[in-house]
């Protein structure tokens, strides 16, 4: 990856998304909209970072991995809508559901296209989602516990020579990055968001495992980073002392670290991890 590779496909996604969020203070003062513009910078800057490797998304479209957008991109827009019913607004499961349901539907990768595969996707993007910002959890805990993630699966996905993934999962890994510090500038409100971040998670994981037939990655890899962030989740509800926060990110960043390590140590000397 050059410095000019970086620029376009990590440094204009997290430019787009810290501008949308930015503006967002100004536009939308409203603590019910809050969230709004949280949500408006995932979903632009997901789009962005797809668009400058493959142009906009077509639909039926191209490639099978190309439903991991379009399903992100028909969650977000059923994710707009909820900061307008504040009913909505507070129901996170039936969030968590619906993305779920939306998310069974459209994910289409090789080889998971049977019925038990669709409701595996339903109940990952289900718990990923609540995990992410549930059970009392800090509001910035979302966006470093997104980041961790997608760096994690940017970096399988290199492993498993699939680049366009890895560009991909890295630049929405560097935007969850931008909105942590900007969370921790000017704390919002962050509710709903973790719908899309839950959905590039379990699309990012299940599209890796997807086109990772010869597993350079074992299949558990792709997968552990989910289980972590429940894991985290239920840390955080267990701990009683003030550094809950903290042995909840661990608890997280092991299970992350666990995937990397483990997915080097199974490498046979001659593997490349460039196509």
């Amino acid at each position: 990856m050059n410095p000019a590779e970086i620029v376009q496909f990590i440094g204009i996604p997290v430019a787009v998304a810290t501008a949308i969020l930015m503006l967002s203070w100004w536009a939308l003062p409203a603590k019910h909209l809050q969230s709004l513009g949280a949500i408006i910078a995932v979903g632009v800057a997901t789009l962005v970072a797809f668009a400058l490797q493959e142009g906009l998304p077509s639909l039926p479209p191209t490639q099978q991995w190309h439903w991991l957008v379009l399903t992100v991109l028909a969650v977000f827009l059923f994710t707009c809508l909820y900061p307008f019913f504040q009913s909505l607004d507070n129901l996170v499961v039936l969030q968590a559901l619906i993305a779920g349901i939306i998310a069974s539907v459209f994910m289409q990768f090789p080889g998971q296209d049977s019925f038990l595969y669709r409701i595996c996707i339903l109940f990952l993007v289900l718990f990923v989602s609540i995990g992410l910002r549930q059970l009392k959890l800090p509001s910035w805990h979302l966006y470093i516990a997104s980041w961790s993630v997608l760096a994690c699966l940017s970096i399988l996905a290199l492993q498993a020579s699939f680049a366009k993934l890895a560009f991909f999962a890295g630049s929405m890994s560097a935007v969850a990055g931008a909105m942590f510090v900007l969370q921790i500038v000017k704390p919002k409100e962050t509710r709903s968001v973790q719908m899309l971040f839950g959905v590039l998670i379990v699309g990012c994981g299940m599209c890796g495992a997807a086109y990772d037939p010869s597993r350079a990655v074992p299949l558990f890899a792709w997968f552990l980073p989910m289980a972590g962030i429940t894991l985290a989740a239920v840390v955080y509800f267990l701990c009683k002392t003030k550094y809950k926060a903290a042995f909840s990110i661990a608890a997280l960043e092991l299970c992350v670290l666990f995937s990397v390590i483990w997915t080097f140590l199974q490498m046979t000397p001659n593997e490349e991890m460039w196509p």
